[in-house]
């Protein structure tokens, strides 16, 4: 069985007062507007001086367009304050997941307002397991996988289809690379069967359905989730050395070389460490 991949980075980044304060903006308006939140995440790249921007900034933007709220938290994390649903019986009271407004509107405006200031972009989505467990309560969602799974197969099937258009909405934004989590969802959270029956599978199921839709971006794979998936023999990797300033300046070498390459992983964006190869990742 693969080796689970530790995470070297931290779970989660704290946004510096004196970042809040030179923007003269509260937290909340700076995760609410595309103009702020492009002014945000360049601050952050010039912040710490590292060659892309990413965004947006926590994990709760799927999940508050279907109609969760959110209580933003530059020192801890933005985090669920009410859940979509409060139950899975109530699937069919989901927001419509609307690519058009809201604030998931607002990060793909803000992609195209940081990719016309001449901006590398990482675009993170969330995956279907953390989307879930931001839906409704995490402990109903997981006693739900016992008790009424075809309805939490339902609701992973509506968040499958959302997620691909979510990404390749982002992928028209021309987004630079696509950045995949699911940390509610990898192998040593969930355990091999529901990672092999669910979780793991929607998650292949969403990478395939974007595989020959990428055109110049590559999906770069937390690398929790592409060592679960390599773990039930739906990926395969291959070490490669490249060089590069740092880890995106190596993407941006290593797709110049080898224009196959549509997924990364085995690896932390949020690492100061230093490696001098990429792990390039192939769906099964």
């Amino acid at each position: 069985m693969t080796n689970m991949f530790k995470c070297i980075g931290n779970e989660v980044e704290a946004v510096p007062d004196n970042v809040l304060e030179g923007l003269g903006l509260s937290y909340e308006e700076l995760n609410r507007h595309d103009s702020n939140i492009a002014k945000l995440s360049k601050t952050l790249k010039n912040n710490k001086n590292i060659s892309f921007c990413r965004l947006p900034f926590c994990h709760t933007v799927e999940a508050e367009t279907f109609g969760s709220t959110v209580v933003f938290d530059h020192k801890y994390g933005n985090r669920i304050g009410e859940y979509a649903i409060k139950d899975i019986n109530s699937i069919g009271d989901l927001n419509k997941f609307d690519l058009s407004k809201g604030r998931i509107a607002e990060v793909l405006k803000a992609v195209k307002i940081l990719k016309n200031d001449g901006e590398n972009i990482f675009l993170e989505i969330t995956g279907p397991f953390t989307i879930g467990t931001s839906i409704i309560n995490s402990e109903l969602f997981f006693k739900s996988i016992r008790k009424d799974k075809e309805k939490v197969i339902k609701l992973l099937a509506l968040i499958e289809n959302n997620l691909v258009d979510f990404i390749l909405e982002g992928v028209n934004s021309r987004t630079d690379i696509i950045s995949f989590h699911d940390p509610a969802g990898t192998i040593d959270i969930v355990g091999p069967r529901i990672y092999k029956d669910l979780s793991g599978k929607y998650t292949y199921n969403i990478l395939k359905r974007i595989e020959d839709k990428l055109g110049d971006a590559v999906v770069h794979l937390c690398g929790k989730t592409s060592t679960s998936l390599e773990s039930i023999g739906l990926l395969e990797t291959e070490k490669v050395k490249v060089e590069g300033q740092d880890y995106f300046d190596k993407i941006l070498n290593i797709k110049n070389e080898r224009k196959d390459i549509k997924y990364l992983g085995h690896w932390c964006l949020k690492t100061e460490a230093k490696t001098d190869e990429l792990t390039v990742c192939k769906l099964v």
